[in-house]
Parts: structure tokens; sequence; C-alpha cells
């Protein structure tokens, strides 16, 4: 059996194709050996090559960043980010510790899940993040408890992994883009597929395709990136 990587060769090949930060990498070096160390009750990752999914995403989640950098403020103020579904913080808690002005909330309606990111947030003394346990329908429902209208047509960038298909991601996304804001999804080799099948629901929530661009160093993976024109 082969012996698993040490943490700091995880992040080594995830930042492999990014200028180097020893900041970025001591905060990721930080963040990974807290998803290992609580993945062994939690399940954040899958057990199975856990080494290889952490290196895949971490990477994934830093090349999203790569696109959301160069447009990281609106107007003077940092831009604003709501991560669905965050799990074990892929891509929101990565994104954050690359781009860390930007003002990010991340939504898991695991609570374990959730004290686990914020644990990571007050290990790594994070400003301009919060945690949020509740799931993304309750957030933008009137009839819930768990309803926050400040929320709502909120953000600059929602983004989203594994939360179903594109039709059912935009669905949950929508209610909190502002106008011109954009939903950044990661999706496999059928995502055209799935596109086109939301191509009614679009439509309907005013929405469209700005571009898909496949992630590099992940085989069969996408970034798909969806546009809200006009409110939904």
């Amino acid at each position: 059996m082969s012996t698993p990587p040490s943490v700091e060769a995880l992040v080594a090949e995830a930042l492999r194709d990014r200028p180097r930060s020893s900041d970025l990498e001591a905060r990721l070096v930080v963040y990974v050996e807290a998803l290992l160390e609580t993945n062994q009750s939690i399940n954040l990752v899958s057990r199975r090559n856990t080494a290889q999914h952490v290196a895949r995403f971490t990477r994934e989640s830093l090349f999203l960043a790569q696109q959301l950098g160069s447009t990281s403020e609106r107007g003077g103020e940092p831009a604003t980010l709501l991560d669905l579904g965050s799990g074990g913080g892929f891509p929101g808690m990565v994104v954050k510790l690359a781009l860390p002005d930007l003002q990010v909330t991340l939504v898991e309606g695991t609570q374990k899940k959730a004290r686990f990111l914020a644990d990571v947030c007050q290990r790594l003394d994070l400003r301009g993040i919060k945690v949020l346990w509740a799931r993304a329908e309750a957030l933008a429902d009137r009839d819930s408890s768990y309803f926050k209208p400040e929320l709502r047509h909120h953000f600059d960038w929602v983004t989203a992994k594994a939360l179903g298909s594109i039709a059912e991601s935009i669905r949950l996304a929508a209610p909190f883009l502002r106008l011109g804001g954009i939903h950044w999804i990661f999706k496999g080799e059928r995502y055209e597929q799935e596109l086109r099948s939301a191509r009614r629901r679009m439509r309907q929530m005013r929405l469209e395709t700005l571009r898909s661009i496949p992630v590099p160093g992940s085989e069969k993976s996408y970034l798909v990136a969806i546009k809200q024109l006009e409110r939904s």
C-alpha cells in the first residue's frame, strides 16, 4: 500500500499551475489539515482516494478564484459571493482563502459540516466570511423561519458544486443573484445536455449562458457561467 501524500504535497499539487504565494499556501495547509482530520469522523470528502479528491477539488476551486480575481471589486466595494451546499469548503472556502477581500457567505444544510466550516474560519481568523446552517430553499422562502430577505438579489456571484442538474442549480441560485450576477457551476462532460434541458427554465428566469470553460488538469470537468439578465 502506498503512503498517503503529506498535506504540504497535496497543497503543492493543487497550486502547481498558479504563481506561488507563501501566504495562500500556508492558509491552504491549515485548511487541508483540518479537513483531513475532521473527515475521519464526518464525511466531508469521499474516503476512497481522499488525497486525490482533495487535490482536485482544491485545484478546481483555485481555478474559479482566478476567473473571479480580475473583477473582485465592484464600484470600489468588495464583491460578494454565496456558496450553496459548501460541504467541506469546495469551492467557497478555497476561493475565500485565495481572494481574502471577497465577502463570502457559505451555506450548508448539515449542522456538523457547517460547524466544521465555522471552526476553520476561527482557526484562520478569517474576516468577511459567514457560515449559515440552512438549506438554500429555506433562506429564500418567505414562509420559512430561516428566511433571510437581505440575501435576496444581493450577490455578485453564487457558486455551487454537486447541487444536482443545472436546472436544479439555477432554481436554487437565482433568488440570490443581483441583476447582472453570475452563477458559477462545476459540471461534468454532460453539461451541454443539461444546458439544453434547462433552456426553457433559463428563459423563464431571465438567465443566459455566458461561457463554459474546461478546468485545466481536471479531466471532463467544466466551469459553467450563467448570468442573471433581469429580476426573476
